[in-house]
């Protein structure tokens, strides 16, 4: 872990500018910068970047954050990486807490076999380019497969000899030890303690994590005896899970981004096939059964999955399993089907780069159509399977996440199934209620998710809206941003005379709204607010940092979105056309007081529809005065708050 001072020393050096920067296209505009947003398409700057306050903010897509979260969101870094990104960037040394023996173990090993790993992948580069063996073997086989010499250098593709200790030799010669080559998965060991090489006569896919470094790797054998398996995979590690990754991410995630859709497919032929053809968003499961962990890594790239399956009906009925957990991670599915004979690595090398994107776009079926298309057509006319078929595929829309989702799903299905839709209603509740009650363990009842449109009930009136959450939100804005700022104010002395007196800003709301018993309402307002008071109280100088870069997430992206402005005025403007336009910081105290004013009128006035609204079930004649007395007090005090807001007050 690495040290909390290491990691203020990385957030005090940086420059959001200079990062945004590297991967931004930023033009000045007076105190700040702006550029094409980068994660929405657009095409007129509204993305905004102030080296004042270290924060962007896009105000078309309404993304935000600071230099950390722009790491994380535009690179798909987790916090830690952003943070060693940036420590890389700014030459600063990063100290890590003292870890256990345990961890530090496991880190060790992790190191080790990530060393081992990335000398392995230069190793069987080598024998391919760089030996006889290797280019009469493995690179004749790449090239038979239609890879260009681009693709297998940019896939890292290799090669280990056919000699039963080639590899060992090297690497032990190198100076790693047998025992952590086994735990990589390159070598075995005899009865003797001897090693031989796992991978010998085959050729290497190197498998990448996110960072782009080698964790593991899958080598085909080139032999036709088919007692021999095809492939051999590393063992699982401390650096490589196989349910947890992904092959091609590395090179597909930018694609997959710009695109917001991922195409997954099974092999890694089928991936390099398709990437060499122009098609970059796609990946393999590396012949496993997709896993949560997979989905979600995609997930994080795309709200989106196109499955390529090849013509074999039986595999594709066997992957259905990863349709369903696809869908219930609340991604969106559709599926493309091969002709019979075909898979994406064979269809990529026959056809050019537009008929390929072609077939992708013209053979897509959302996946309600492909499976009830598939089961429907196995069931024929028996009434028995047809009855299966279609509980299945309520089983699968029930996994869809958004309830309004489900609702179209279950209309569309009723259409092409020619079946009652309130008998798949009906069907679809009995499989909500069964994951409900499994959820809590027991036979609680379900609320049903879906009604008869018959049935359904009228919609509710709009209440008024009498919250203060807006007032709430800029007198917050104004104490965050001029908090420490020194202002002048009146106070008023017990004779009715006052005296000037300078405050801080924030001591000023904090008088006024403690002598009206007043903090906002809003939880998150709340939360903020208690906290810089109490920081306030302890002596703390409190600044916007504190919160644009607090570890809870929530305030950040909330105090971010207070903070950014979309428009600020030119420092030429008054030169260029001899304009003068006060600015809020030139006249604080009239912005403050007017804050806290206009925020005491709308609570006031909310507690005067409350009694007014009382009023009218009252009976007892005591009580009756009691809130009509109520009523003249608060009617007095709007009139007061409304000849310094200016707002008109009838009655």
């Amino acid at each position: 872990m690495i040290k909390q001072h290491s990691i203020q020393q990385v957030k005090d050096a940086v420059r959001i500018e200079e990062v945004v920067g590297e991967f931004v296209n930023l033009k000045r505009k007076g105190p700040r910068y702006l550029g094409l947003c980068p994660f929405h398409n657009e095409k007129t700057p509204s993305f905004n970047v102030s080296p004042q306050l270290g924060i962007f903010k896009c105000f078309g897509c309404g993304e935000k954050g600071d230099a950390i979260g722009f790491l994380q969101k535009h690179e798909h870094l987790s916090y830690v990486e952003s943070i060693r990104w940036l420590a890389k960037r700014y030459g600063i040394e990063l100290e890590e807490e003292q870890q256990s023996p345990e961890e530090q173990l496991e880190r060790s090993e992790r190191e080790g076999l990530g060393v081992i790993q990335q000398w392995a992948l230069d190793w069987s580069m080598d024998q391919l380019w760089n030996t006889e063996e290797g280019r009469r073997i493995g690179l004749a086989y790449f090239q038979e497969r239609g890879f260009s010499e681009a693709t297998i250098r940019e896939f890292q593709l290799g090669y280990v000899p056919e000699r039963g200790d080639a590899f060992a030799k090297a690497a032990l010669a190198h100076g790693f030890t047998a025992e952590l080559l086994e735990k990589a998965g390159w070598v075995k060991r005899r009865e003797n303690g001897t090693p031989w090489d796992f991978f010998q006569g085959r050729v290497t896919f190197p498998i990448h994590g996110l960072s782009g470094q080698p964790i593991a790797f899958g080598a085909r054998t080139l032999k036709s005896d088919k007692k021999l398996p095809k492939y051999f995979n590393s063992p699982e590690s401390v650096l490589y899970v196989k349910s947890r990754s992904l092959y091609g991410i590395a090179q597909a995630k930018k694609a997959i981004v710009e695109q917001a859709v991922c195409l997954l497919v099974e092999g890694y032929t089928d991936v390099i096939s398709l990437h060499q053809a122009g098609i970059r968003n796609v990946v393999a499961s590396s012949g496993t059964s997709l896993t949560v962990d997979q989905v979600r890594l995609i997930k994080r790239y795309a709200p989106a999955v196109t499955i390529l399956y090849d013509g074999d009906a039986a595999g594709i009925k066997a992957s259905l399993r990863g349709i369903d957990l696809i869908i219930a991670e609340g991604l969106s599915v559709k599926v493309v089907a091969f002709p019979d004979g075909d898979d994406p690595d064979s269809f990529a090398r026959k056809h050019s780069s537009s008929e390929i994107a072609a077939h992708l776009t013209g053979a897509a079926k959302d996946f309600l159509v492909f499976k009830a298309d598939l089961l429907m057509s196995e069931a024929g006319q028996d009434p028995v399977r047809k009855a299966a078929a279609i509980h299945e595929l309520v089983e699968s829309i029930a996994l869809v996440p958004d309830h309004v989702l489900r609702s179209l799903y279950i209309k569309q299905c009723a259409g092409m199934l020619e079946v009652a839709e309130q008998a798949l209603v009906s069907e679809l509740n009995k499989v909500l209620r069964r994951a409900y009650r499994k959820h809590l363990g027991g036979d609680a009842p379900v609320v049903e998710e879906l009604l008869e449109p018959s049935i359904a009930p009228p919609p509710r009136p709009r209440e008024e809206e009498t919250g203060t959450v807006p007032q709430e939100r800029d007198l917050l804005r104004l104490l965050i941003t001029y908090g420490q700022e020194r202002i002048t104010v009146p106070m008023l002395l017990e004779d009715d005379s006052t005296v000037e007196e300078e405050l801080t800003v924030a001591e000023l709301v904090f008088l006024s709204l403690a002598k009206d018993q007043m903090e906002p309402e809003d939880p998150l307002c709340q939360a903020i607010y208690r906290d810089y008071r109490f920081a306030h109280n302890m002596g703390e100088a409190v600044t916007p940092e504190r919160y644009i870069n607090s570890e809870q997430e929530d305030w950040s992206r909330f105090v971010i979105d207070l903070l950014a402005e979309r428009h600020v005025l030119s420092p030429n403007w008054e030169a260029m056309h001899k304009i003068y336009v006060s600015r809020e910081s030139q006249q604080l105290r009239l912005a403050v007081q007017q804050a806290l004013n206009i925020l005491k009128e709308r609570r006031v006035d909310r507690m005067l529809k409350q009694q007014q609204d009382r009023l009218k079930d009252l009976t007892d004649e005591a009580e009756i005065e009691q809130v009509l007395l109520t009523i003249r007090a608060l009617q007095a005090a709007m009139k007061d708050l409304a000849r310094v807001t200016g707002r008109v007050v009838v009655g």
